[in-house]
């Protein structure tokens, strides 16, 4: 069985097949059960299973869910939390992709802003169309030459967008070559994430050496 287990302190989106949960009893007390939309098992307490009723989270619907640590003195404790998305808001992968960005700009003392601004996540159908292409004969009346043309310079690629290709080929070659086997795998958002994450690091550390 495949189970969704969150880690401690750090908040992740997920969305339920459906939302009536099985009351499971085991030794570390009770607990609902939940199938999610990506076929994996999530097993909360049943003060999440309440949250999740009150705000009305429809299945298929994407909500965050998070196991806080909890300090009292020498006691620790757990606080679950489930909390509806607000329309627009960001999404895990790009929070923590975002963050990630922070902390490698950090160990190498650049500004964030050199690098441009945060990943923003577009629907292909919603970007502009190319600009149309001219000959070089056009380029090169407007440039007073004939015959030749110059070419606008290339936009440079972010370490975040050579993260982000380098984990999406990644797990692309990987399902293909599964397939070809027999043998299906499918890489998640979180995998992806965590491949992506992996290379920005390894990038920062690959740059201070």
């Amino acid at each position: 069985m495949n189970i969704f287990r969150c880690e401690p302190n750090q908040p992740a989106q997920v969305a339920l097949e459906r939302t009536d949960g099985v009351n499971i009893q085991g030794r570390y007390g009770d607990r609902v059960m939940y199938t999610l939309m990506d076929g994996r098992v999530l097993y909360v307490p049943p003060i999440v299973a309440s949250q999740i009723q009150e705000q009305n989270i429809c299945a298929g619907e994407r909500f965050e869910i998070c196991k806080t640590v909890v300090r009292e003195g020498s006691r620790r404790s757990l606080k679950w939390t489930a909390r509806k998305l607000e329309p627009g808001s960001e999404s895990g992968l790009e929070q923590d992709l975002r963050a990630s960005v922070a902390i490698a700009e950090a160990k190498n003392g650049t500004p964030e802003s050199a690098e441009g601004p945060g990943p923003v996540l577009v629907r292909a159908s919603e970007l502009p169309p190319p600009p149309p292409k001219s000959n070089g004969a056009s380029n090169g009346a407007l440039n007073g030459h004939t015959g030749a043309h110059t070419e606008a310079p290339a936009t440079p690629t972010t370490k975040l967008e050579h993260a982000l290709k380098t984990a999406i080929s990644a797990a692309y070659n990987a399902e293909k070559y599964g397939t070809e086997l027999g043998y299906v795998v499918r890489f998640d958002a979180d995998a992806i994430k965590s491949m992506a994450i992996t290379v920005l690091i390894n990038m920062s550390d690959g740059g201070r050496r």
